[in-house]
């Protein structure tokens, strides 16, 4: 589809065209006869869509404790269990006639969730029995990893979280672990006093969830196991003892994902690493922290070089609509994406960014406007004039692309998911829209 203008009253119309921003049109100096050139905005280059598999990602220190899982009806059942060390406080000698009164996990949340706040959460607690350490002499943690842990659990408590109000959650573990722990400080034992030795006996807590669980919420690393217990003197005191987070590097969480429960044409997605939208019902899938990311190709973008009097590319504005219905309140869209560019590795490049409001480039994330309404108007947007100029210059048939990922900081903890429809989507106002503005000379 091709509309042609008069240059004088075309200008008029890209501004109301383009998200009521001002659009400055720069021909230079090769058309100054504005009476022989044409702008013209074309709406007719789809974009290949695809869901792409990612294997492992990074996961330790990045400051958020993941708790719980949820049964997704794309990806399939999702969980998360976070492993951790703790260390004692410095030692003093002050735990002369003591009595052990409880032992808990605090945690305190950080306000982040996905899935239904209205069911309950149950939350396990479990003593780690291997040492936790990244793997084959590496630096990082990583989603795969896994730890063994006691079978005994340590403690267990069902949560209604309202991320508004809840700010902690107390969960009671083992009275004999705690007596235990106690006692070391009363005998003014290494295993308190040396951090080393502490690490080898208490290697560490896992927390995980089970298969009731319907939503997946964040907590800040600064967890604590606590024993009270009462100091007798003239009066009887309550008194605390904290265990803090060791090692913010090897706190990290595993993710796991049972896809033989969510969608069957992305069920093989780990072992086929990339499927084309077309045989996923016409749409592509990303939740980033499940190992899934959409890749978007614009394969046929040299055609325009091939329309007659085609001269330059003025701007290009991508329009990504998400699938209406496949988001609500609870299972809501990733607030920011961004598009960054890859190759047929289907690795995370270059981000594509754009001029601020400091005339300094700034990496674009998509100004997601949501309609929960009737949903037509939801959508993402980005301007890809660079990109694209780039793209028509590219003659080697690959198969570059982009990729729609969240922001670097909420790449591993950030669940929400997105469905991108392609050209053959039948669902109204799902679509991808690439908007192109181009100079002709006659």
């Amino acid at each position: 589809m091709q509309q042609k203008f008069p240059l004088l009253i075309l200008l008029s119309l890209i501004i109301g065209a383009i998200a009521c921003k001002k659009v400055d049109v720069q021909l230079g100096s090769d058309f100054v006869d504005g009476s022989n050139t044409q702008i013209i905005k074309v709406d007719t280059f789809s974009a290949e869509l695809s869901t792409v598999f990612v294997d492992s990602f990074i996961t330790s220190g990045k400051g958020t404790t993941l708790i719980g899982g949820y049964q997704d009806s794309i990806f399939g059942r999702i969980a998360t269990q976070t492993y951790f060390q703790i260390a004692p406080p410095t030692f003093e000698d002050i735990y002369d006639n003591v009595t052990f009164d409880s032992l808990t996990l605090i945690l305190k949340l950080n306000k982040s969730y996905y899935g239904d706040t209205t069911k309950p959460v149950h939350i396990d607690v479990s003593r780690v029995t291997d040492k936790i350490e990244p793997f084959d002499n590496g630096f990082y943690l990583y989603n795969v990893d896994k730890f063994n842990v006691d079978p005994a659990i340590l403690g267990s408590k069902d949560v209604i979280i309202n991320p508004n109000q809840t700010d902690s959650i107390f969960i009671k573990l083992n009275a004999a672990l705690g007596q235990e722990l106690l006692n070391k400080f009363i005998s003014k034992s290494d295993t308190i006093k040396t951090l080393d030795v502490f690490l080898n006996y208490f290697k560490g807590l896992r927390i995980s969830s089970n298969a009731s669980s319907q939503l997946i919420f964040g907590c800040k690393d600064s967890l604590r196991m606590r024993i009270q217990y009462k100091k007798k003197g003239l009066y009887l005191d309550n008194k605390n003892i904290d265990f803090t987070l060791h090692n913010s590097n090897l706190h990290f969480t595993n993710t796991s994902v049972d896809r033989t429960t969510g969608r069957p044409d992305i069920v093989n997605l780990p072992t086929l690493k990339e499927i084309d939208s077309r045989s996923t019902g016409n749409a592509a899938y990303g939740q980033a922290a499940a190992g899934s990311i959409i890749k978007l190709k614009f394969k046929s973008i040299r055609d325009l070089l091939k329309v007659p009097n085609f001269a330059k590319i003025l701007s290009a504005r991508l329009i990504i609509r998400p699938v209406v219905g496949k988001y609500d309140r609870n299972f809501y869209l990733p607030p920011q994406l961004r598009l960054s560019t890859t190759t047929a590795l289907n690795q995370i490049g270059t981000d594509l960014t754009a001029i601020g409001a400091n005339g300094s480039p700034v990496v674009q994330y998509g100004n997601l406007f949501i309609d929960y309404g009737l949903g037509v108007s939801t959508a993402y947007s980005y301007d890809v004039t660079n990109y694209i100029k780039f793209a028509i210059t590219d003659a080697v048939d690959n198969r570059n692309g982009l990729l729609l990922v969240p922001p670097t900081s909420g790449y591993e903890t950030n669940f929400s998911r997105v469905v991108i429809g392609n050209r053959l989507n039948n669902i109204p106002n799902s679509k991808i829209e690439l908007q192109i503005f181009y100079a002709a000379v006659q």
